[in-house]
């Protein structure tokens, strides 16, 4: 059994032929792809796939924790494999979104007295490296 079906076995969600293939590949690509992107990947592969099973698969995804849902108001989400706590970046010029894997440290201090932390969800936005040259 794939380390996907172990995964998702272990989030409860039944194992099947298409929900392991997307999180394969949305584990192993670095690019935070949108439903449209992961679908045209994918479809090559598995042409009874559609756009709408990527969709609530996805969604199903994220509920359970294993994929961080981003939205960067481009009206569709982005998803991202990585899970960890982070900040994103993303170039205003080619669309490139970068993970940064530092958080402010402060963010616990500015909450109101007696409130906890569970979530930091940072978006940043400008020019990258190459788009800057």
């Amino acid at each position: 059994m794939s380390s996907s079906a172990v995964t998702l076995q272990e989030h409860r969600i039944r194992p099947s032929a298409q929900r392991v293939q997307i999180l394969d590949y949305i584990k192993s690509v670095h690019s935070h792809p949108s439903v449209d992107t992961i679908y045209k990947a994918l479809l090559p592969e598995n042409p009874g796939l559609s756009r709408t099973t990527v969709y609530n698969t996805l969604e199903l995804f994220a509920k359970h924790g294993l994929i961080l849902s981003l939205d960067f108001g481009e009206g569709y989400l982005r998803y991202d494999g990585e899970i960890k706590p982070q900040t994103h970046f993303k170039c205003e010029k080619c669309g490139a979104v970068s993970d940064i894997f530092t958080i402010p440290e402060n963010c616990e201090k500015m909450l109101p007295k007696g409130s906890s932390l569970s979530a930091v969800s940072l978006y940043l936005y400008g020019k990258c490296a190459a788009c800057n040259k």
